[in-house]
């Protein structure tokens, strides 16, 4: 399970898969890099992604590495799930929307993460 308390790179690596899943947007992402700036241990290059604006997989330059969060292909499809949920149209999804929907009902752990990180978002 994710810590929610402190900054670390498992986080970031699953707040940026929900980036690249479209589970959230650019917006959202910026609203959640401002909202944990102040975590303990939280890495100066949140403050750059506050105003991010550029393709998303140049976020891996402001970050200097590629943060991990440890997780299934099944997890991964979930976040799909969410991006359907919020009426989202995934580019290039890996499985259809019913699909996407099914992963997200077989992981409620996933949608508890994601609801815990991103509590300023209805779900």
């Amino acid at each position: 399970m994710l810590n929610f308390e402190r900054y670390n790179d498992e986080l970031m690596g699953f707040v940026l898969a929900c980036l690249f899943c479209e589970a959230i947007s650019k917006t959202e992402f910026q609203i959640w890099c401002v909202q944990n700036a102040t975590l303990e241990n939280a890495p100066y290059f949140l403050y750059d992604l506050m105003e991010f604006d550029d393709e998303i997989f140049k976020i891996y330059q402001i970050i200097g590495r590629v943060p991990y969060w440890e997780h299934s292909d099944d997890e991964e499809y979930a976040l799909y799930g969410i991006a359907v949920r919020r009426g989202m149209k995934p580019y290039d999804m890996p499985l259809s929307l019913e699909e996407a929907l099914e992963k997200l009902e077989a992981a409620p752990m996933t949608e508890q993460a994601f609801r815990q990180t991103f509590s300023f978002i209805e779900l």
